[in-house]
């Protein structure tokens, strides 16, 4: 089913491919809708397509690869999903659930087309998800440049990890906290990192984030509630440091920048050597804000053909013999 098709998961990784406007959701399942009336099917937990049509029943399949594939072929395999749990969904989905998706979540967001959202196994369901990708930081925050210092429970592997993506200046994001009621939930991850990170989102409280291949993450749509008339959105990164009605921990996704200090109960922490002088912070440190301003303020949109977008990072420094030639 899904012959010739490369979906890279590592571990728990969710690919980011999985993830999509509303625009282009909309306009997929309306085409398989469609093919529904040529006698495709995804009830009674099978596929079923019509012989008498090859086109369209190539059509169905390839929609269905493409859209649903990962569920399908990986999630089953990993966590004990059935594939009919996945078929039943696909059905649910072009249905019903889709077209509520608007109406149950435009109001969270500033501007909810510009979006990407998946639907990914969680807890005993696959529930809907959007990513936390420039576009989405830009919206609540304006910016993509938030440096702010966080705590994340992480064990000494995951530790080494961190310091190899801050010297090697990778770009992946990770869940941290500055504010916790309850101790965490994995009894490994008894090492506290304390560290300077770029804010891509925070919430009040656990938005049940997942890692995404491209190095962002995903929140959950269904816990973008929070006890009392306010969302689980943070609209400025100070908001999240007030109460915490929920007794967990609030949830900030963010990029690790500089590590700061280790707390390792059995000490299986390592000292970080930082052969970073005081002048090199304070370069490092308001480097992104000056390359915005010399290549990010053109004004110019995204469009076909030019959509990606320019990084803000600092690029690495050339090794020392090189560095004058």
């Amino acid at each position: 089913m899904n012959e010739g098709i490369n979906v890279k998961v590592r571990g728990y990784v969710r690919p980011a491919d999985q993830f999509h406007t509303l625009g282009v959701w909309e306009k997929n399942i309306n085409e398989m809708l469609v093919l529904q009336t040529k006698g495709m099917s995804v009830r009674g937990a099978k596929i079923t397509i019509n012989p008498k049509q090859p086109v369209a029943s190539k059509r169905w399949l390839n929609l269905i690869d493409h859209f649903f594939g990962h569920l399908l072929e990986v999630e089953t395999g990993r966590f004990g999903l059935t594939e009919k749990n996945v078929l039943d969904f696909i059905e649910d989905l072009i249905n019903h659930r889709f077209w509520s998706m608007r109406k149950q979540y435009e109001d969270y967001f500033p501007d909810i087309d510009t979006l990407q959202f998946g639907f990914l196994y969680s807890r005993g369901d696959i529930e809907p998800y959007v990513m936390i990708d420039d576009e989405f930081t830009e919206q609540f925050y304006g910016s993509t440049d938030n440096i702010k210092t966080v705590k994340h429970f992480t064990t000494g592997q995951g530790l080494k990890r961190i310091v190899e993506s801050i010297e090697n200046e990778g770009d992946f994001d990770i869940s941290t906290f500055t504010i916790v009621a309850s101790p965490f939930f994995r009894d490994e991850s008894n090492v506290v990192v304390t560290l300077d990170a770029n804010v891509r989102a925070a919430f009040r409280s656990d938005i049940k984030s997942l890692a995404l291949d491209n190095g962002r993450r995903a929140a959950n749509l269904h816990r973008l509630d929070y006890p009392g008339e306010e969302t689980n959105i943070c609209p400025t990164l100070d908001l999240c440091d007030g109460e915490l009605k929920t007794s967990l921990w609030n949830e900030i996704i963010a990029t690790p920048v500089e590590l700061l200090k280790v707390d390792s109960p059995d000490l299986v922490a390592f000292p970080v050597l930082q052969e970073v002088e005081e002048y090199q912070k304070k370069v490092k440190a308001k480097h992104s804000k000056m390359k915005r301003r010399l290549i990010g303020k053109g004004g110019t949109k995204n469009v076909p053909p030019y959509t990606k977008k320019p990084s803000f990072k600092r690029s690495k420094s050339a090794p020392g013999p090189f560095a004058g030639s």
